[in-house]
């Protein structure tokens, strides 16, 4: 896997390069109108879908597959499959806030086998290959298995606040056991720094499997774990997941029966 990695990593940094390019020129002309945000957007994903399919013709003779579901590219050659999400965090690309990143997931026979996040500002590179754990930069991820109330640092998505009642009550509840949380606007970072114990958990509500394929085996890789909202496995399909560390899995698992009692 590790020549397949490293044609990864170079196709990563080339979308990075991209998206830096870009955030670079576009300034302020967005908000002056000068630059139709949506037409923007496309321009930068064509041109990192161009770059891509030409260091795959170097890669796979035959034809390639692309599709393009809801931002997210899929290549697809016999039964390998590349899924990449060019830039996780347009918002905060477009407002100029420096959180954003691009990820990629390599599936062969219906598994992922190779996993990268990549903030193109930070230049940092987290990657993990199936049973041969995570890093950072090259350095060894692992996710530690303790639990600080005074210390805990929560990443949520805005649609976990708005699913219902239940979910407003446990961040309350949370909150009173002081700890905090944020929304950061993007999902790939969040689950990067998860691995990288930067954050202690992610909780989130209606997120397809697309979206974070890349993060779910980089923090399986570190040691940590990812289920749903009542522990079980089905978060590809009820695109509900909480993802953290065993003790604080079941942590919130608990928390959140107490409070749907």
């Amino acid at each position: 896997m590790r020549p397949m990695l490293n044609v990864a990593i170079r196709i990563i940094r080339l979308i990075g390069d991209i998206i830096i390019k870009n955030y670079e020129i576009q300034t302020i002309n967005i908000f002056n109108k000068k630059i139709n945000i949506s037409i923007f957007i496309e321009k930068i994903n064509q041109n990192i879908k161009n770059i891509i399919f030409q260091n795959f013709l170097n890669i796979y003779s035959t034809k390639i597959i692309i599709l393009n579901k809801k931002g997210i590219l899929i290549f697809k050659y016999k039964k390998t499959q590349w899924i990449i999400n060019p830039l996780d965090g347009i918002i905060n690309f477009i407002k100029k806030l420096p959180h954003f990143a691009v990820s990629i997931a390599i599936c062969i026979k219906g598994k992922t086998e190779i996993s990268l996040i990549y903030d193109p500002l930070k230049n940092d590179l987290f990657t993990a290959i199936r049973g041969q754990d995570a890093q950072l930069n090259g350095y060894r991820l692992r996710c530690n298995n303790y639990l600080n109330n005074k210390n805990l640092l929560f990443a949520i998505n805005e649609n976990f606040i708005l699913d219902n009642n239940i979910n407003i009550n446990l961040i309350k509840l949370f909150i009173k056991n002081l700890i905090n949380f944020r929304i950061s606007g993007s999902l790939s970072l969040d689950l990067a720094y998860l691995a990288s114990n930067k954050i202690n958990c992610y909780i989130g509500n209606n997120i397809n499997f697309d979206k974070f394929i890349a993060g779910e085996l980089l923090i399986k890789e570190s040691g940590g774990l990812i289920t749903d909202l009542i522990g079980n496995y089905n978060y590809k399909y009820s695109k509900n997941i909480l993802a953290g560390n065993s003790t604080i899995i079941k942590f919130v698992i608990s928390q959140i029966q107490n409070i749907s009692k």
